[in-house]
């Protein structure tokens, strides 16, 4: 488990660049709809990524209900970086739990009304690919809105 938690914390690494892009962002244009994403805007997508870790994380893995973060409630990208605190530790928290990465977690999917089944390892690989394929489509949408965006990948140059 520890090389998934070294992983994470170069994955917050990451992370922060982006977050301190946003900063540089006026928040307007971080809400900002944007046709060519389903009318979705950066602090949307932010906000989702930290919601599917919540779901995947918490209420799959233990049934857990939680409150999700929305755009209405965020006044500041300082209130995006507190729902990213409060992923970290909820991270933190199921990679102390599993002593094992292939340990079978079961889990209701509510939307489809079925229980499934995943690892440790498959839960905690969905959640951080997920938050790369969204963040890809943060700077893309950061270009539509006239800014030029950081190199973020885990390796930058």
């Amino acid at each position: 488990m520890e090389v998934l938690k070294q992983q994470y914390r170069i994955i917050k690494g990451s992370r922060e660049v982006v977050l301190n892009y946003c900063q540089s962002i006026k928040f307007e244009d971080l809400t900002k709809s944007i046709e060519s994403f389903n009318k979705n805007s950066v602090c949307y997508l932010l906000l989702h990524i930290a919601n599917t870790y919540k779901f995947w994380l918490k209420r799959f893995t233990s049934g857990q209900e939680f409150e999700y973060f929305t755009e209405e409630k965020t006044k500041s990208v300082n209130d995006i970086r507190k729902a990213f605190n409060e992923v970290n530790t909820l991270v933190d928290e199921f990679l102390n739990k599993y002593s094992d990465r292939n340990t079978p977690i079961e889990g209701e999917i509510f939307w489809l009304k079925k229980n499934m089944t995943y690892t440790v390892l498959q839960l905690f690989t969905h959640v951080i690919t997920h938050e790369f394929h969204h963040k890809g489509q943060i700077m893309t949408m950061s270009r539509l809105l006239g800014y030029t965006p950081p190199d973020a990948d885990v390796i930058r140059f």
